[in-house]
C-alpha cells in the first residue's frame, strides 16, 4: 500500500490511536484502586487535620481509625441542598461540613468546623484547588489557615462581613495572602456564603 496514500495513513492513525488508547486504559485500570486510596487517605487525613484529632501513626489505617473514633459523618438534604456534615462525637461542641465555591481559576472545596453554636470558625482545611502556585495555592499554608482558629463570626455585620479577608482591625478579620488579592477575596465571599446557608440550614 502507498504510504502516502489517505487510506494508508488513516489506517496508521487509527491503529496508533487504539495502541495508546489501549495502554492509557490499562493504566487507568491498574492504578484504580490505589488511587481510590489515597483519595480517601487524603480525605481521612484533611478531616484529621481540620478536628485536630489525635492520630497514632501516618498509615491510611490510622487516619481511617482516627476520624472513625471521633467523628460522625452524614449526608443530610436541607433546604434543596445536600450538606455533608461531620459532628464530633467525644464531647467537643464543634460540627464542620463541606463547602464548595469558585476561587480565582477554579473550584475551591474544602472542609470548615465551627462551633456548634455557629459563633466563631475553629478551623478551616482544603480538600481541593487549582490556584497558582505560590500565590493563591498560598490558602493551604498553615500561616493563613491558622488565622481562622477561634475566629468570631460576626452575623450582624452585613452578609459579605460576617468575616473578613483583608484590612481590618476587628475581631472578625484575617489577614489577606499577599499577591493573591483576587483568590482571597473569592474565598472570603464563598465562606460568608456558606457560613450563611449552613446557619439557615440549621436555625429551624
Amino acid at each position: 500500500m502507498n504510504k502516502s496514500s489517505p487510506l494508508y495513513i488513516l489506517i496508521f492513525i487509527v491503529a496508533i490511536s487504539a495502541l495508546f488508547g489501549f495502554g492509557v486504559s490499562m493504566v487507568h485500570y491498574s492504578t484504580e484502586d490505589m488511587l481510590a486510596r489515597n483519595l480517601t487517605l487524603h480525605r481521612n487525613r484533611t478531616i484529621a487535620r481540620a478536628f485536630d484529632l489525635s492520630v497514632e501513626g501516618k498509615s491510611s489505617e490510622a487516619y481511617q481509625q482516627a476520624v472513625a473514633t471521633a467523628i460522625r459523618d452524614t449526608v443530610n438534604i436541607i433546604n434543596n441542598r445536600e450538606w455533608e456534615l461531620f459532628y464530633r462525637t467525644d464531647g467537643r461542641d464543634e460540627v464542620g461540613f463541606i463547602f464548595t465555591g469558585m476561587g480565582f481559576w477554579d473550584r475551591i472545596t474544602g472542609i470548615l468546623v465551627v462551633s456548634s453554636d455557629l459563633q466563631e470558625i475553629r478551623d478551616i482545611k482544603f480538600l481541593s484547588h487549582k490556584e497558582t502556585p505560590g500565590l493563591g495555592a498560598r490558602i493551604e499554608e498553615k500561616s493563613f489557615t491558622d488565622q481562622f482558629e477561634n475566629l468570631p463570626i460576626d452575623w450582624d455585620a452585613p452578609l459579605a462581613e460576617h468575616i473578613i479577608i483583608g484590612p481590618g482591625d476587628t475581631p472578625n478579620t484575617v489577614d489577606a495572602i499577599t499577591g493573591a488579592t483576587q483568590t482571597s477575596m473569592a474565598l472570603m465571599n464563598m465562606l460568608n456564603e456558606e457560613l450563611n446557608a449552613f446557619r439557615k440550614a440549621q436555625v429551624k
